[in-house]
C-alpha cells in the first residue's frame, strides 16, 4: 500500500501536466488562426473566407513562413 500511493500520485501529476500542455497548445493554435484571419482580411476587399477555420485551411502554409 505504501508503494501504491507515490506511484498513483505521480501518475495523476503526469496526467494533469499532459492536459495543461494540450490546453496551451490549442490556445496557441487559436491565436495563430486569429492572426491569419486578420492578416488576410486586411489584404482583401472582399475576403473569400468568412471565418477563421476556413482561412486557416486555405492560408496556413503562408503563415508558417
Amino acid at each position: 500500500m505504501k508503494t501504491v500511493v507515490p506511484v498513483l500520485a505521480a501518475l495523476l501529476l503526469g496526467v494533469a501536466y499532459a492536459q495543461l500542455a494540450s490546453a496551451t497548445a490549442s490556445k496557441t493554435l487559436e491565436a495563430r488562426m486569429e492572426d491569419c484571419f486578420r492578416a488576410h482580411a486586411k489584404l482583401m476587399d472582399k475576403p473569400a473566407t468568412r471565418n477563421r477555420a476556413d482561412c486557416w485551411r486555405a492560408h496556413s502554409y503562408l503563415m508558417e513562413r
